[in-house]
């Protein structure tokens, strides 16, 4: 029975912290107390000042990870506060939003933030009206100025809770202030140091999404990148022997691919062709990538074997559903692409062999 009751005292313990001061100018006016949910704010309570704007309010805090929270009256925002239990803090503000705030550093760190961050963007609205001619340059520079001043805040102070937020911080949605690829190394060791303070916080874990948004983006972009320094769209399929090649092995080369099907007569005469061409150039440099688009691989297997085909032939059951179809945006087979020893593409949709020598002869 102790032990119930024990366990029932912890669980009801409350987290609190209280907000006390004076609202320069208001006679028993509301204020709203509103909390910051990552990136929403939601409205806690109103509290009532006195005939002087005095003011004292009692936040239930939900465990003992910092909190963000604001003061507002009618859409203006009076004062940010980070409040932890126990925390007794003192505010003294103006309608305006011009404010003072004791007895919780978190509290002053949020403020300086804040307020750096109301004043370049002043400044950048400033720039805007006036149009100078030299616009943009004097944009970047407050841009510039106001990042490194928010990296000189936060690398000073990698455990205050207030450096997750600050890493969001944003112009608009169009210009968020830690938005280079290498920020991302900032975000890590924000993390890192935040991780080991304050393991549950939602701030916390927001930082973490991110870098792992960021590390994602950054992988998609070395593909795409990749995919960029390249002319030609890979393939991989087997051969008869279900070893695989892959297009690209091939680079270097000049190489003809081809794709036909077993399943018609002209084919073969097509194959016989190619194997000439084939045989006068390969020393010289001509590879063939032959891509069989049957879905019976077992006869197209024998057929390479009776035809005795010289270069690489590769299948991957798929007949009509190869990928292949797409990448290459075929709309007839037999057909031929040519590709040059750089990676480009010299020629394709060719239909005969023909015409095939002399594309062949200049590249090579």
């Amino acid at each position: 029975m102790l032990a119930v009751m024990l366990i029932a005292a912890v669980s009801c313990t409350k987290y609190s912290a209280t907000v006390s001061g004076n609202i320069a100018g208001l006679d028993r006016s509301q204020i709203v107390i509103e909390k910051l949910n990552l990136s929403w704010l939601t409205p806690v309570d109103t509290v009532t000042t006195k005939a002087n704007g005095d003011f004292s309010y009692k936040v239930a805090l939900s465990g003992q990870d910092p909190a963000f929270y604001y003061i507002y009256r009618n859409g203006v925002k009076l004062a940010g506060l980070v409040l932890q239990d126990g925390d007794r803090v003192i505010v003294n503000a103006d309608t305006l939003g011009n404010y003072t705030v004791e007895g919780s550093p978190e509290s002053s760190n949020l403020k300086y933030v804040d307020d750096a961050l109301a004043k370049a963007a002043s400044e950048m609205v400033s720039i805007l009206n006036r149009e100078p001619e030299d616009m943009n340059a004097q944009l970047s520079r407050v841009y510039v100025n106001h990042k490194r001043d928010m990296l000189k805040q936060i690398m000073s102070n990698p455990r205050s809770i207030t450096s997750a937020t600050t890493l969001f911080q944003k112009f608009n949605d169009d210009l968020p202030l830690f938005n280079e690829s290498t920020d991302i190394l900032i975000f890590r060791s924000i993390y890192d140091s935040l991780a080991t303070v304050y393991p549950n916080s939602e701030f916390v874990a927001a930082l973490k999404n991110e870098i792992n948004r960021r590390e994602k983006e950054s992988e998609l972009g070395a593909k795409l990148d990749a995919l960029s320094q390249q002319s030609f769209p890979d393939i991989k399929m087997n051969d008869i022997s279900g070893k695989e090649h892959s297009l690209l092995e091939l680079e270097g080369k000049v190489i003809i691919l081809s794709f036909w099907s077993i399943g018609q007569d002209e084919h073969k005469a097509f194959n016989q062709e190619l194997t000439e061409l084939y045989s006068k150039y390969h020393d010289s440099g001509l590879e063939v990538y032959q891509v069989s688009l049957d879905v019976d691989k077992p006869t197209w297997a024998s057929t390479v074997r009776s035809q005795k085909l010289p270069w690489i032939s590769v299948n991957d059951g798929r007949g009509i559903n190869s990928p292949v179809i797409n990448a290459y945006n075929l709309v007839q087979i037999p057909t031929m692409f040519v590709i040059g020893r750089d990676g480009e593409i010299l020629a394709k949709d060719v239909y005969d062999v023909a015409s095939l020598e002399p594309i062949i002869r200049k590249a090579l």
